[in-house]
């Protein structure tokens, strides 16, 4: 009885540690790192060379016209879309970058034509008042606790409103010519208004990415209360966002002013979703999972380059709506995955 005492209070061997999932080889890991990096713009380089070479577009889409087009013309787009990218990555949305757009064009076109503004007085002051509409849109938003899409979707629609009291449902014609040119043409045979989206874009990547002001939004995009907790005036530097994205989308509007020489009523509402196709693209490139400037502009000419070897090849009016929504679908799913792949990998 003794020995059987005994051996019922001898320990127990521990249990063994559960055996980890096998992990991937490092050279595997590393492949497909660089293919997530990197797919979107080798895409776009498989897409060029392609247009280029099949029989429906080749004679059309190679031309030093068609890509001049292609570049000016997505050059404010791309503006568009980094207005945009300001505020998504501390967490917001800018649903009014479209409207303030479209509406700065008309404004500016209006003050030069009809009120004899010299052409740089009228770009201070629509950059100015979109600034002011930022600030309201960030006051809302940061201060009042107010969701940015509802906030900005109004304002939008009140944008659209004043922009038909204001042109009277027509187009606004007369701009000076120093603004039309200041825009137009090329410089070393590349569109001046790649350079301008080219000065925009380094300028905003180095602020967000080298800047103490770009760290603190991204960690708010993160997780705003621990930037609260932290020190971080979270209300004030959201609402700097906003500010930052109208006055930009502003700037964006003076531009496409003078790279069509007038100013339409129904020009600005097209830029809001292929920006935001844009700004959820390039989230996927580059440094994926991270809301990015160089993948932003990546992804802006990856669509284009898209819709106007399409449409070259005969595709019907359609297809470009039809694919925007659906590039922002994709893009907008694609990012939930990968963000969600790599919050998994993150150690607990």
């Amino acid at each position: 009885m003794p020995e059987k005492q005994r051996v019922l209070e001898a320990p127990t061997p521990p249990e063994a540690a559960p055996t980890p999932a096998r992990e991937r080889p490092r050279g595997a890991r590393r492949v497909l790192g660089a293919v997530e990096r990197y797919a979107v713009p080798g895409l776009l380089v498989v897409l060029v060379v392609v247009f280029s070479s099949v029989t429906a577009t080749s004679a059309t889409f190679p031309t030093q016209a068609n890509l001049s087009n292609l570049l000016a013309g997505q050059a404010v787009l791309g503006v568009a879309a980094l207005a945009v990218l300001v505020p998504i990555v501390a967490g917001q949305y800018d649903l009014s970058v479209g409207a303030v757009l479209g509406a700065s064009a008309l404004l500016c076109a209006g003050l030069m034509s009809r009120h004899d503004v010299p052409p740089v007085l009228a770009i201070l002051a629509v950059v100015l008042i979109g600034a002011l509409v930022g600030l309201i849109n960030g006051y809302v938003v940061a201060y009042l606790g107010v969701n940015s899409l509802i906030v900005t979707t109004a304002t939008a629609t009140v944008i659209s409103g004043f922009v038909l009291w204001y042109s009277g449902s027509l187009t606004i014609v007369g701009v000076p010519p120093s603004i039309i040119d200041a825009t137009n043409g090329t410089w070393l045979a590349v569109p001046k208004l790649v350079f301008g989206l080219a000065v925009v874009a380094a300028l905003v990547y180095v602020m967000l990415r080298y800047t103490p002001y770009g760290r603190y939004l991204y960690a708010i995009g993160s997780n705003a209360r621990a930037a609260a907790l932290v020190g971080l005036d979270v209300p004030r530097l959201t609402c700097s966002t906003l500010v930052f994205s109208a006055a930009l989308a502003a700037l964006a509007g003076v531009a496409q002013l003078g790279l069509q020489g007038s100013a339409s009523p129904q020009l600005g509402p097209g830029f809001t979703l292929p920006a935001l196709s844009a700004v959820f693209l390039g989230s996927t490139t580059i440094r994926p999972g991270t809301f990015n400037v160089p993948g932003t502009v990546i992804a802006v000419y990856l669509v284009a380059v898209i819709v106007n070897g399409l449409t070259l090849a005969g595709a019907a009016d359609w297809v470009q709506p039809t694919f925007n929504g659906g590039a922002l679908l994709g893009a907008v799913v694609l990012a939930a995955v990968i963000s969600r792949r790599r919050a998994r990998r993150q150690p607990a």
